[in-house]
Parts: structure tokens; sequence; C-alpha cells
């Protein structure tokens, strides 16, 4: 018994001598919420019942140091501490950091983590259409409240959108319509300009896919599913190409958004032929069905 309790003591002595920032919370760059105008107070706890230090302007950038329930402690560019509500910081990128976004899972839900990773364990489900607040992002996740049940957690960015009813990134009917073609030689050199005479920035592969955004005599501006953007010749391109579904169940809906109704679902798996894309949606053909799918689950 005496060497358990001598164990003991030794691992809290070590823990005691950790350096504060070992065992302090993960800071956050942040905005505070842009969709006000005025200052808000800055209080020396959280709580509203602590005294006032000072104030921050909404737009702020400022550094989340701390989080003790619905208050966040922050530090300003002058240096100076203080508690606000976590309800009152958008995100770590402007981008983000607008004040609401929206879920898009293509009618599905999505996990609500415990920390940013699939790691990490869910602790609920955000539905498609759900309005968010984003409170900061890491990587390619982002933590978000759920403002109809208050549930507060990380999801993948990707799953975010400006509005209710389009994919994420502006997916919605309005985004411009690209056709998808595919390469139909060996290798294609991928260009900086409309000629052979052009330096090589990448080169595609056999049946590789993407998207024609412009065209110069026998040439094909384009952007690959990867980001890769220049010049290919059309005489090793075709139009066309085939993906696979990637979810368990992928609804196919009668045009480019979310809301729109559902004219079949597709399996994982499922081999679909895509023609043309409109922001991050696909329009597809299965079985002689054609239709819209989401882009987050097609492997292209």
């Amino acid at each position: 018994m005496k060497k358990i309790v001598s164990i003991l003591l030794a691992v809290l002595l070590m823990m005691s001598a950790l350096p504060v920032t070992a065992l302090a919370a993960t800071k956050y760059t942040v905005y505070i919420s842009s969709t006000g105008s005025g200052t808000m107070n800055l209080r020396a706890g959280p709580g509203k019942d602590y005294d006032v230090k000072g104030y921050v302007h909404h737009g702020d950038k400022v550094t989340r140091l701390d989080v003790d329930g619905i208050w966040s402690k922050v530090k300003t560019s002058s240096g100076k501490t203080g508690w606000i509500k976590t309800m009152y910081i958008d995100g770590t990128t402007k981008d983000l950091g607008t004040g609401y976004k929206y879920i898009d899972a293509d009618g599905n839900s999505v996990n609500v983590r415990t920390g940013a990773g699939t790691g990490y364990a869910a602790k609920g489900k955000a539905y498609d259409g759900a309005k968010v607040k984003v409170l900061n992002t890491e990587g390619s996740w982002a933590r978000i409240t759920v403002q109809s049940s208050g549930l507060t957690g990380w999801v993948m960015t990707k799953y975010l959108s400006d509005n209710s009813s389009g994919g994420s990134g502006g997916g919605g009917s309005t985004s411009s319509t690209y056709n998808v073609y595919h390469v139909t030689s060996s290798t294609l050199n991928v260009r900086s300009g409309a000629g052979t005479g052009y330096s090589t920035k990448a080169t595609l592969y056999k049946n590789r896919a993407f998207k024609v955004t412009g065209s110069s005599g026998n040439w094909y501006k384009i952007q690959t599913f990867s980001g890769v953007t220049g010049w290919v010749s059309k005489t090793y391109s075709a139009s066309g190409a085939t993906a696979t579904v990637t979810a368990g169940k992928l609804n196919m809906r009668v045009k480019a958004s979310s809301s729109a109704g559902i004219v079949r679902t597709l399996s994982y798996g499922a081999k679909v032929s895509v023609s043309s894309v409109t922001g991050n949606w696909a329009k597809v053909t299965y079985g002689g069905t054609t239709g819209y799918v989401s882009l987050n689950y097609l492997n292209i």
C-alpha cells in the first residue's frame, strides 16, 4: 500500500512540475462576430457578474486562450485579456467567420465530434440544412454550434455551405456549370498556355477527369478535381467521365440542390457517368436515370 501511495505522490509531483502551457487549452486566432456593430464588454471572468475590463469591436481579430462553459477568454491585439460569450466568436478565417453556415450533407446527417478528427467520439448529429455557428477552425475541421439544438462540436469544413439549399462552396443551382471530360491517351500534359510552346505544369494519366472552363483553338482550359489548372490538347480528351459512389446511400436529385426531389438512391460502389458539374454538384447518369449528386460522395 505504501508503495502505491509513493507512486501516486511521484506522479502528482511530476504533473505539478509541468509548464503551464502543457496544461493550457489550445489557443486559436479568431474573429469577433462581424454581424453587429459597436462594442462588446470584455469581462474579468466568465460571467456577467464580473467587472468590465474593456471592450472589443465587431470584426476584431483576437486570440482565444480558454473556454469556460458558454464563455471564452480572449486576448486582444493590444494585449488586453478578458472574457466574452463564445457565441460572439466567429472563426479562425474571415471566410468561415461570417456568422453562420449551413450543413450540406445531401439529405443525410454528419457526426458532430468531440475533437477535430474522425478518431474523436461522436457526441451527436447535425442534419442536412441545419443552421450552424462557426466558432473556430483547425485544418479541415470546424467547431460549430447547431442553432436549433445548441449542440457544439467538430465537423469537416466540406460539409459547410453558405446557404441552406446548395452545395458547400457555392453549390446551388446559380453556380456556373462546366462540362466534364477525361484523358484518352496514356498521358496528357497540362500546360501553362494554349500551345506546345508553353511549359508543362502537370501530367494527367488515362481516364483522369477534369472540368473544362474555357477553350482556345485546339486547346481546353481546364481544372482537375484536385485543383490543377492549365491547358490540355482537345485531341486527347473526350467528354464525360466515370465516378464511384463513396457513401453508403447517395440521393440522386432532380436538380443541383439538397432540397430538390429525389429521383433514386445510389449504393456504395456504384459507377456513374458524369457529364457536368454545377458548384459542388455533379450531373450523373446511372441505369438510364439522370440526376444530380453531391461531389462530396464521389471518387472522380
